[in-house]
Order: structure tokens, then C-alpha cells, then sequence
């Protein structure tokens, strides 16, 4: 995830390559800054889909509403497989989480007068309420909340369980570094680098045992965006 990062910083940094062509955009509002799309992303816990919204409020400025769909799982987390089998299990975990993070913020478009439109690099923050969706990870026959093989419990796969579970309510911060490419004013594409931060009041145990239950998660966030524009035609 490192190197995935240092290949992110050296990706965008080489937009300053692109020098601007056309004359500066004297107009009060970014022809780019008004769209919605969808996003693929990848974290630390796999990935995620999710989709946003953003709006022109000033020549580079835009109004950010963003929401995803992934996972969540602590750390110490150890997936281990079965050679015999080929199935998996996770050692010691007792609940899946989903997380649905909620965010408002701001976006703001980088190096206009340096950079061609073709390249459009900006910085973003964003916070907002997290929903969290906890749901047991096997079978617990004996109500003893460990796994036991044994008497015949069994993991549930990421969808079986889900009735079962419970929400929980927290909240959220994200943020990102991205660029938007291309010089369309009906479509675009972009790729974005950030670090996405939950708290819950109430901790979640995601773990068997003694395991101490967490109120933070925090993971890198790489996302692959895919949108339409809905700004001036020029």
C-alpha cells in the first residue's frame, strides 16, 4: 500500500509536465465543477463502491457530497486457509462489519493557471456521519461468542449473516488528494488518494475473546472515479 501511495504522489505531481495552452479561464465558476459519477474503491479491508455529487460555488471551489459502501475489520485481522479444502476462515473473529460513511465538504481544484484542463488536480475534505453494520461471523450455537467448530458451528459468508446483525452509529472524516482527467465537458474519469477516519461512541467488537472492542478505523483509500458534467458548454 506504501509503494501504491509514492506511485499516486509521483502520478500527479508529473501533471505539472502539462502546461496550460489555452488562455486563463476568467469566468466566476469552473465549467468542471458541477458532476456526479460513481467510484470503485480499494482499502485496507478490500473494496468498495460508492458514488458523489459536487458543485461549483466559485471559480475553484466545489460543495462535496460523497457516500460509499465497504467493510471494515481490525487490524489484527490473520486470514488463514485450509490446503485440504481450500476454504478460509480469519482466526479469533467474531463480527463482519459494513461501513457507510456519509460525507459533506469541500473540493478545491489545484494549479489552474499551471496546469492544462486536461489534468485537473485538487485537494479534498469531507466529513459526515458513518453508519456501521455489525453481523456475527459464524454460528453461535452454544452462545459462548467463540467459535466451535466442534459442535457443528460454521462460518457464515459475507451475506448470510446480515439479517442477524445490528447498526451502530458513528461518525467520519476523509482526506483527499485526486486529479480529474480529460477535457470533455459531458464526462469524466479520475483517480484519487486518500486516508478515511471512523469513530464510533459505542465500540465495536470485531474479535473473539479478550480482544479489546474499537471505537477508531482508519485506512488508506485509492479510488478510481467515473462521472458526468454538468457545466457550461463552451
Amino acid at each position: 500500500m506504501r509503494a501504491v501511495w509514492m506511485c499516486g504522489l509521483l502520478f500527479l505531481l508529473s501533471g505539472w509536465t502539462a502546461r496550460a495552452q489555452l488562455p486563463a479561464d476568467t469566468g466566476r465558476t469552473d465549467p468542471y465543477g458541477t458532476g456526479a459519477g460513481f467510484q470503485i474503491l480499494l482499502t485496507n479491508s478490500g473494496f468498495g463502491l460508492g458514488g458523489y455529487y459536487h458543485r461549483s460555488v466559485g471559480r475553484d471551489l466545489r460543495l462535496l457530497f460523497d457516500f460509499s459502501l465497504g467493510s471494515g475489520k481490525d487490524e489484527r485481522e490473520q486470514k488463514f486457509y485450509n490446503a485440504l479444502t481450500g476454504a478460509s476462515y480469519i482466526q479469533n473473529k467474531a463480527n463482519y462489519l459494513l461501513l457507510v460513511p456519509i460525507q459533506f465538504g469541500l473540493q478545491q481544484r489545484l494549479w489552474r493557471e499551471q496546469i492544462a484542463d486536461n489534468f485537473r488536480p485538487y485537494l479534498q475534505i469531507s466529513a459526515g456521519p458513518t453508519l456501521g453494520w455489525v453481523y456475527p461471523y459464524f454460528r453461535d450455537r452454544n452462545g459462548n461468542r467463540r467459535y466451535d467448530p466442534e459442535i457443528g458451528e460454521r462460518i457464515y459468508d459475507v451475506f448470510q449473516g446480515l439479517p442477524k446483525g445490528h447498526l451502530r452509529a458513528g461518525v467520519g472524516g476523509m482526506i483527499v488528494l485526486g486529479a480529474y482527467f480529460g477535457q470533455s465537458l459531458r464526462t469524466t474519469q479520475g483517480l484519487r488518494f486518500g486516508y478515511a477516519l471512523h469513530y464510533f461512541p459505542h465500540p465495536i467488537q470485531l474479535l473473539e475473546g479478550d480482544a479489546p472492542p474499537r471505537r477508531f478505523f482508519g485506512t488508506p483509500v485509492i479510488s478510481l472515479t467515473f462521472g458526468r458534467l454538468y457545466g457550461v458548454r463552451r
